[in-house]
């Protein structure tokens, strides 16, 4: 049985749109910053159809109150209005509604955390509360004064007081700093995207009001786990009249290192490794024009920088917002309702290669592409592939056996869940044992490619496999027409 966590979704950095002092009280935004931002897919040949995805992607936000019953509290963060309708007691942490509510409870709430609200005017934090903020990070080995509270650290501590007024039977009111109800929902999930990653980060890294205690689950997407070392671009911004410029130095390469530790978080990250997941994006020809230039992006977040060490990732073909954006689209849902509610940790790794009798490629040199996706969804949980910039480099068959022996291709580091439903038509797909129906299954699609410097790589053959997830370690064999590889499958149970 899956656990469910009340969640915060954490959004990043805005731009001069969100960063200009120059909202008033009748604002008007999009509440949801983002967050349950969806898309239409078009699919002129019908492969959607046939593949069982939705043409409609409605968003992030919407897709967990559809499918998990979860409780947007958007416009009820206290939740005083959703108490009244369960008429019940915070269950604890796993534990669902009494008989009679459609899987409804405390725990499945969801909130969007806006901190940009509070650098416009009329929502302007009291003297009481910055003194709080800047004690506490004082407290917490970041000295800093109040009229420097800014960017990361101050958002982090912003981010902890909601957590605490989640999590804890007491917290610390938002309006002046003193003793106040909390909602007594023990542990939370945060998820943040870009800036809100390493807000994130911060709060948990620093235990500011206690947030390490209080953090069950952390998932990034697109964020500068290394610093952002396009950031500098984005200096330009500042000569703009009233632009907030504290928010760029906070995720430069030199802050991030020296005040968070780059990809190797100091202090540390006091999660296990099957409790954190980074989503990288790796699209950035369809981002801003000047995006479209950076190599091995998704438009502003170098995949090289987007990832924590010791802890699982996966890439998927997305850019960094907007249409295309991450957020936005089937791929990040179908990864964040795993790593959220999954119950099984999954690493599929190539160990070995053959070339089968008969063929040669001499002193060609030879890449692969590797698309993992969940069986009857079409969509991708991670994507090595040339479009994607993150395909193991070419070599030749001799240097792909001896890189191999000393470290194999991690194709897939993530998670699954054994109790997802899956329709009748797609139990039996070709390549499913009738035995093994009922367990739940990835499709692992393959291609082998002969490097070519005039158009990239020719393809030498492709196929696909479906993986059944027994808990255990077991060796598979992936064959097609030019060759075989050992698939080293490994599954248990989540920490």
């Amino acid at each position: 049985m899956p656990k469910f966590f009340p969640i915060i979704f954490v959004h990043g950095w805005g731009g001069p749109g969100d960063l200009m002092r120059d909202f008033g009280a009748a604002d008007e935004r999009d509440p949801y910053v983002g967050w349950n931002t969806g898309r239409r897919y078009n699919d002129p040949d019908g492969w959607i159809k046939f593949r069982n995805t939705e043409l409609n992607f409605e968003g992030l936000v919407l897709r967990l109150v559809k499918d998990f019953s979860y409780y947007d509290a958007s416009n009820d963060e206290e939740l005083a209005d959703f108490r009244k309708f369960l008429g019940m007691k915070p269950p604890a942490p796993g534990e669902t509604s009494a008989p009679g509510l459609r899987e409804a409870a405390l725990n499945k709430a969801l909130w969007i955390f806006r901190y940009y609200e509070y650098n416009a005017e009329h929502l302007q934090l009291s003297k009481q509360v910055k003194d709080l903020l800047a004690a506490e990070l004082t407290r917490c080995n970041f000295p800093v004064k109040v009229e420097e509270l800014a960017g990361v650290p101050y958002y982090a501590a912003l981010l902890a007081l909601k957590i605490e007024q989640i999590t804890c039977e007491k917290c610390r009111s938002i309006t002046d700093g003193s003793e106040a109800p909390g909602l007594g929902l023990k542990k939370v999930a945060l998820v943040g995207h870009s800036m809100g990653g390493l807000i994130s980060r911060f709060a948990i890294q620093y235990n500011l009001f206690g947030a390490a205690e209080n953090v069950a689950r952390l998932m990034t997407m697109a964020t500068p786990h290394g610093g952002a070392h396009y950031a500098s671009a984005a200096g330009l911004l500042r000569f703009l009249p009233g632009l907030r410029d504290d928010d760029i130095q906070f995720f430069t390469p030199q802050w991030v290192y020296e005040f968070m530790g780059g990809q190797v978080p100091a202090p540390s990250l006091p999660l296990k490794q099957t409790d954190v997941f980074c989503l990288i994006g790796t699209r950035h020809n369809d981002y801003y024009l000047v995006a479209r230039k950076l190599p091995r992006t998704d438009g502003v977040v170098d995949q090289r920088e987007a990832y924590l060490e010791n802890y699982p990732y996966a890439y998927v073909y997305n850019t960094h917002s907007g249409e295309h954006g991450i957020r936005e689209n089937h791929d990040a849902y179908q990864a964040l309702r795993r790593f959220l509610f999954g119950d099984l940790y999954v690493r599929m790794l190539i160990t070995e290669v053959e070339i089968n009798p008969g063929k040669k490629v001499g002193d060609g040199k030879m890449f692969f592409h590797y698309f993992v996706k969940p069986r009857g969804i079409n969509t991708h949980l991670n994507e090595i592939s040339e479009r994607a910039e993150n395909q193991p480099r070419p070599r030749t068959y001799t240097e792909l056996k001896q890189r191999l022996q000393q470290d194999p291709y991690v194709i897939y580091d993530g998670f699954a869940d054994s109790g997802a439903l899956v329709d009748n038509a797609a139990r039996l797909v070709p390549g499913v044992l009738r035995t093994k129906q009922d367990l739940p299954h990835f499709q692992l699609e393959y291609s082998s490619f002969l490097s070519d410097e005039r158009v990239g790589g020719k393809l030498l053959a492709s196929g696909y496999k479906m993986i059944p997830l027994t808990e255990g370690t077991r060796i598979m064999t992936l064959e097609d027409q030019f060759m075989k590889a050992k698939l080293r499958v490994e599954v248990r149970q989540r920490d």
